[in-house]
């Protein structure tokens, strides 16, 4: 192995080490039946994306250690929020097949996983919702955020060449993803699923495009302290008002045969085997 062979394969391995640690999350979801697993999933297979792409050098990663960093900074973001959830659960008796709301959560799990986790407790969500909801909040939320707080010690707007193909590589992964996604959970049901969220725009390439780069848009807008007030208020609140337009579309008609399709199969996902 050449030296350079070397230095690539060290970005790799923190991307690795990311992506274990979100197998790890995820069997502990299996386990418990928990509808966060449906996120964890998708994020562990893309998270593995993003690690071949090291591996082999392709694309062409001008900065490979920042590409992890960011990797590495931006899974940080989400196992915080889901720790924070997790030991609400544990310390208060918590039946995570229980009903809540946004605000029976505790104020330190960042409001778009509030919402998050609301919309899926109850038995009462699909597995695309799931996986969508939380890509949502991990995308506009935890990216900007995580952008952000690596601004504090590296120059990340030198990187958005980088950014941009790390786009390349997650688009190109995500349909296989969510294929995989329903086969795993919930193949019988696919199609209801898709036509239940009627919202999987971003399980698409020109998705996960145009929401990563609104990301880094509002990141920008967070650096500034006249657009930071807005930036912030809107990232908190976008997870919110897509679940509302995904379980409460504005034509009645669509909303009645939405909540008739929920009464009508009660039964949203299977498990795999342990």
């Amino acid at each position: 192995m050449t030296n350079d062979a070397g230095k690539s394969q060290a970005p790799a391995q923190t991307v690795a080490l990311v992506a274990t640690r979100l197998g790890e999350y995820l069997a502990r979801y299996e386990r418990e039946r928990s509808p966060q697993a449906m996120f964890a999933y998708a994020y562990m297979r893309l998270t593995r994306r993003l690690e071949l792409a090291l591996t082999v050098g392709e694309p062409a990663f001008a900065d490979p250690a920042w590409v992890a960093d960011l990797a590495r900074s931006l899974a940080a973001e989400y196992f915080t929020a889901m720790d924070r959830i997790d030991d609400w659960i544990t310390s208060g008796g918590i039946d995570r097949k229980a009903e809540v709301k946004p605000v029976d959560l505790p104020a330190d799990v960042p409001e778009p996983w509030r919402e998050v986790y609301a919309a899926s407790s109850g038995a009462r969500s699909y597995v695309l919702e799931d996986a969508l909801f939380a890509m949502m909040a991990h995308i506009s939320y935890d990216l900007p955020m995580a952008l952000l707080g690596m601004s504090k010690r590296v120059a990340v707007n030198t990187h958005l060449a980088d950014f941009h193909r790390m786009n390349d590589v997650l688009g190109a992964a995500i349909d296989g993803v969510q294929d995989d996604l329903a086969g795993r959970y919930n193949r019988a049901l696919a199609d209801l699923d898709q036509l239940l969220i009627g919202q999987d725009e971003l399980f698409s390439n020109y998705g996960i495009r145009l929401s990563r780069g609104m990301a880094w848009y509002n990141f920008e807008r967070l650096t500034d302290s006249h657009a930071a007030p807005d930036a912030l208020r809107s990232i908190r609140t976008s997870t919110g008002a897509l679940i509302k337009q995904v379980r409460a579309p504005d034509d009645w008609r669509l909303r009645v045969g939405l909540g008739l399709a929920r009464l009508l199969v009660p039964e949203r996902r299977r498990w795999p085997a342990d």
